[in-house]
């Protein structure tokens, strides 16, 4: 028997952080799979930095970790708001690990990990946004998907909403949820809301026994308060309230 610890989009969220990894070493696991979208957010960037360098894991990138390295290397290009700020508070050396992760990863041959699909850190590989809202694809949808891709477990992540789907072709697709960012507003084709429905610092445990794999979806009570008052702090109150919300507030939500 192995067990993995799964985790998803930090965002900069230091105080979420210690408490998943609190939480994954007080159950003795050692294996932590790590998708992404480590830095950018309303929070704590290098501070989540000092954070991760003292765990071992299987990292990849997302997005926001492509898109801190594509506005350093283009300071004119157009950048997220609160982009600059992030990039102050990473040390050097943070870039320097941003640049030299993978965008995807196999794990013991039993993980597939990506950001949001196997193609792309910015799309969702469970959600489809519509203009009547967010739905989960199909089975079938979902097969053809990832029908080029032999690994039994799918990790993705993006969408911050955890869910974990067993495919009619014995395969699974799991999503931890954010660590560190319960919910947000997107604005693509369609104006749409993100919503993990609680608070708390979300991430997944996958236990495999043979050809048995089973999952826990944990969720971890931190000081999303504290999060709160240094996301308003930042200038964000937006994301302080999903933070303490973990959904769209009343004057936010998409009509």
């Amino acid at each position: 028997m192995k067990q993995y610890a799964i985790i998803s989009d930090i965002h900069g969220n230091a105080l979420a952080l210690n408490a998943v990894f609190k939480d994954i070493q007080e159950r003795g696991i050692t294996n932590i799979i790590n998708q992404g979208d480590f830095f950018f957010g309303a929070l704590e960037a290098g501070k989540t930095w000092e954070i991760l360098q003292q765990h071992t894991m299987l990292c990849i990138t997302g997005n926001t970790d492509r898109e801190i390295l594509e506005a350093i290397a283009d300071p004119s290009a157009e950048r997220k708001p609160g982009m600059d700020r992030v990039i102050a508070d990473l040390p050097s050396a943070a870039i320097n690990w941003l640049k030299i992760l993978p965008k995807t990863a196999i794990s013991d041959n039993i993980f597939f990990v990506c950001h949001g699909t196997p193609e792309s850190d910015n799309e969702y590989l469970l959600e489809k946004v519509t203009p009547n809202g967010v739905f989960v694809y199909n089975d079938e949808d979902l097969i053809a998907k990832t029908a080029h891709i032999n690994q039994r477990v799918i990790l993705c992540g993006h969408s911050h909403v955890n869910r974990a789907i067993w495919l009619s072709n014995n395969k699974i697709i799991l999503n931890p949820g954010s660590v560190g960012l319960p919910a947000y507003l997107g604005n693509g084709e369609h104006r749409f809301a993100m919503e993990s429905m609680s608070p708390h610092a979300k991430y997944a445990v996958v236990t495999v026994d043979g050809g048995s794999i089973n999952i826990e979806q944990v969720l971890c009570t931190y000081d999303w308060n504290a999060a709160a008052a240094i996301a308003r702090s930042n200038g964000n109150n937006d994301a302080a309230n999903f933070l303490i919300h973990g959904r769209m507030p009343k004057d936010l939500r998409v009509e």
